[in-house]
């Protein structure tokens, strides 16, 4: 599970542009008043092993940092290929709208797998166009996927499961019953996160569903979810 934690911790690691586009943040201020608050109310969970990705499912997520900027992600299992899985996050927030599309040859279950299952990933930012690495034929690829491994496995989670303390969280997806709170480390790029996370595995793709940076430099919180009816962007 270290590999959906990190995947989390990296928004809070993520740079930001030196300048706000009043059109982005209207747009994505419009986005992020469409989720209304929701009356769900998710019981505890009997095991907490992940769901399995299934094509159809999504979630999505607000990240709102120090600043008061806030960036709404969709992350999708849009379509199958073979044995792997298409995956897309559509993330938009006041400076860039990035849409990129990751083929996994399967779901990763450790550190190590999130980087070995890379096979292919498509971005395109804004109007600019797509770009696209191949794993099977870029020069750099082995050295990309390194990268990548060395931020997984620089990821501390204070527990696993088992040993995580359990709460009920309420966010605007709804109500989360017994789930596991982990205090999370993550070193990067010289800079060192510290934050905590709560994870339920009701929640299809990553299981997020709430996480708190220490410094107080950002948050971000799950707005809806789903199991079916996603689609691609690109």
């Amino acid at each position: 599970m270290r590999n959906i934690i990190t995947t989390v911790l990296a928004l809070g690691l993520a740079g930001c542009a030196p300048s706000i586009n009043p059109q982005m943040k209207a747009a994505t201020d419009s986005l992020a008043g469409s989720f209304q608050t929701q009356a769900r109310n998710q019981g505890a969970p009997a095991a907490y092993d992940p769901t399995p990705w299934a094509v159809g499912q999504w979630v999505v997520e607000r990240t709102v940092d120090e600043k008061g900027n806030v960036a709404i992600q969709r992350i999708s299992v849009v379509a199958a290929e073979g044995e792997g899985m298409w995956l897309e996050f559509d993330r938009q927030d006041y400076f860039h709208h990035n849409i990129t599309k990751i083929l996994y040859s399967h779901m990763p279950r450790t550190a190590d797998e999130a980087a070995d299952v890379l096979l292919k990933v498509v971005t395109k930012t804004d109007d600019k166009p797509l770009q696209t690495i191949d794993f099977a034929s870029t020069p750099m690829a082995s050295l990309f996927k390194s990268q990548f491994k060395a931020v997984a496995q620089n990821a501390v989670v204070s527990s696993d499961v088992a040993q995580a303390s359990k709460e009920t969280v309420t966010v605007p997806a709804g109500t989360f019953q017994g789930c596991a709170k982990f205090a999370v480390q993550v070193s990067a790029a010289g800079m060192t996160q510290k934050s905590t996370s709560w994870y339920h595995p009701a929640v299809p793709i990553n299981g997020a569903v709430k996480g708190v940076s220490d410094d107080g430099k950002w948050s971000i919180e799950l707005l809806d979810f789903g199991t079916s009816g996603a689609a691609s962007k690109l």
